[in-house]
């Protein structure tokens, strides 16, 4: 930390002071800059402080568009009144039949018109081929790196977890839920969840590290591998104690 700059620090705490409020997408604005600018510095020190509340914001922003309304469309729908909708509220999850690039583009815009108003905002897509579904990150949009969809009525179905290679997404059928709710809105959520940290992990298992790796090329291989989800817990775990070893070293 003593090569870093005032700058940095500056960021590092007012980030954290935006935390400490409650008002996440800000502190979540400010750490990832401060972020930003330790990978340019390759401070490695820097960087496992600062990813530690920036797991936490992530994942506060995360949970909370997961307890907001979840808009799950249909192909058979343009869905465009949804999404105006959606875009009002203040949290939520959309789950968008479109992966051509018109739809990307939209769920990127989306995002970023999120971070610009404070909204906490999040886009998954809905990946068809054939008859099957997939469920996919905008990062990563093939049916290929996508999780299977088992679609249900039950509100007792369960998703298992992230790490389980064989993982099916158990979602109810095309409408809007209420994340907050039990019930269906209820499955709804928690498969959100756990489907942003399994895209993250089935990515390290389609893109492996390869052999002889150093230790710089790990973080930044873990680093797009946040990418696909940037609240990935397990990832960011590994960064931040890679990048204590690094300053250690």
């Amino acid at each position: 930390m003593i090569q870093a700059s005032a700058y940095l620090y500056r960021l590092w705490d007012q980030g954290q002071r935006h935390l400490a409020a409650g008002r996440y997408v800000a502190a979540r604005a400010l750490l990832e800059r401060a972020a930003a600018y330790a990978w340019r510095a390759r401070e490695a020190r820097c960087l496992a402080r600062m990813y530690l509340p920036l797991l936490e914001v992530r994942r506060l922003i995360r949970h909370q568009a997961a307890e907001g309304q979840i808009v799950i469309t249909e192909p058979a729908v343009h869905g465009r009144r949804q999404l105006r909708q959606f875009q009002e509220a203040a949290a939520g999850t959309f789950l968008m039949c479109d992966h051509t690039a018109r739809g990307i583009r939209l769920a990127h815009a989306i995002h970023g018109a999120a971070r610009r108003t404070g909204r906490r905002l999040e886009v998954l897509l809905l990946v068809r081929h054939g008859h099957h579904t997939r469920l996919a990150a905008p990062r990563d949009p093939t049916f290929a790196a996508g999780l299977g969809v088992s679609w249900t009525r039950d509100p007792s179905a369960a998703i298992a977890a992230s790490t389980d290679p064989a993982l099916i997404v158990p979602l109810p059928p095309p409408g809007t839920y209420d994340g907050h709710a039990s019930g269906l809105g209820a499955l709804a959520r928690e498969s959100v969840l756990i489907a942003w940290e399994a895209l993250a992990l089935r990515w390290q298992s389609r893109h492996p590290l390869f052999a002889g790796a150093g230790p710089w090329e790990e973080l930044l291989w873990l680093r797009e591998a946040l990418e696909i989800d940037p609240a990935c817990e397990p990832i960011t775990l590994r960064l931040i104690a890679l990048a204590e070893g690094v300053a250690r070293r």
